[in-house]
């Protein structure tokens, strides 16, 4: 009895994983194959990889420069001052 109810658990495991895999691979060919399609620039304070979509930011003339959070961008403000 225990030696059924061990396997049952074992397949129900193997089963989310390969559905899991599935889903993964599926979503990431509806994408077209490209994963972190995000752009990513450098916060110019820290050196920290940011992303352009949500993060904090500052024009100068025609430049845009992205920073990791509010405190970077104010430490480069007073910086430029």
């Amino acid at each position: 009895m225990w030696r059924f109810v061990i396997l049952a658990v074992l397949l129900l495991i193997v089963y989310f994983m390969v559905r899991s895999a599935v889903r993964g691979f599926l979503a990431r060919k509806t994408q077209g194959g490209t994963i972190g399609a995000a752009e990513m620039v450098q916060d110019p304070v820290c050196g920290m990889y940011v992303t352009k979509e949500g993060s904090f930011f500052l024009q100068r003339g025609d430049q845009l420069h992205f920073f990791c959070s509010e405190t970077c961008r104010a430490s480069y403000e007073k910086k430029l001052a």
